[in-house]
């Protein structure tokens, strides 16, 4: 008998015991205030009996029943993805061109290379001697691509940086990476004779830049 049964047996035999030995006339009415008495005397058998049931789980071994699970809905993330799509959204053309080139031409490089190719668009911008949009810049025979035919996904962290970083290239407020370069190649490909007649502006991880 386990230790739990005999502490049972022996609150029941109290039980019974003062049922018997104790007359009426002691003040217990009915078994209802014989039991009130027991439960005072013996109030830790008492609270073992009310205690949550226990199941036994392995020989030996006495786990507490499962509580009760509250159906608690799933937190909704709806309104989270829809702000987020909403942010990448870019109803300016110039910084959509600007950022595609970006993304495509250095979404490999450091933010400082990614900005150094954005500063380069707008040096060129600025200098009159091309376009004078940055989408004309980018579209420009022999120079980049047409961006009209390039669509990255919007939702990666690259096409993200790449956005930010033509928004700081186009407001014109960082520091420049390369000042006044006009012109890169990457930097394991052999120069073009043309760049052999430029100033090297500076090397930046994958890429070589000249005014």
């Amino acid at each position: 008998m386990s230790f739990r049964a005999s502490r049972r047996q022996l609150y029941i035999s109290a039980t019974a015991a003062m049922a018997m030995a104790v007359p009426a006339t002691f003040g217990f009415a009915s078994e209802t205030s014989l039991a009130a008495t027991v439960s005072a005397a013996f109030p830790a058998i008492v609270a073992e009996e009310t205690a949550p049931a226990i199941v036994a789980d392995a020989p030996g071994e006495a786990v507490e029943a499962p509580a009760l699970s509250l159906d608690i809905p799933a937190r909704d993330t709806r309104a989270a993805t829809t702000a987020t799509a909403s942010a990448e959204r870019i109803d300016d053309p110039e910084l959509e061109c600007m950022a595609k080139v970006v993304h495509h031409e250095a979404a490999n490089q450091s933010r400082a290379g990614q900005l150094a190719v954005a500063q380069l668009i707008m040096n060129r911008l600025e200098s009159g001697r091309f376009a004078d949009t940055v989408c004309g810049v980018a579209h420009q025979p022999g120079q980049f691509f047409n961006t009209n035919t390039y669509n990255p996904r919007r939702t990666t962290a690259q096409w993200r940086t790449a956005v930010e970083v033509s928004r700081e290239a186009m407001a014109g407020k960082a520091p420049d990476v390369m000042p006044g370069a006009l012109f890169y190649h990457a930097s394991y490909q052999a120069p073009p004779r043309f760049f052999r007649t430029r100033e090297r502006a500076g090397v930046l991880g994958d890429h070589i830049f000249y005014r």
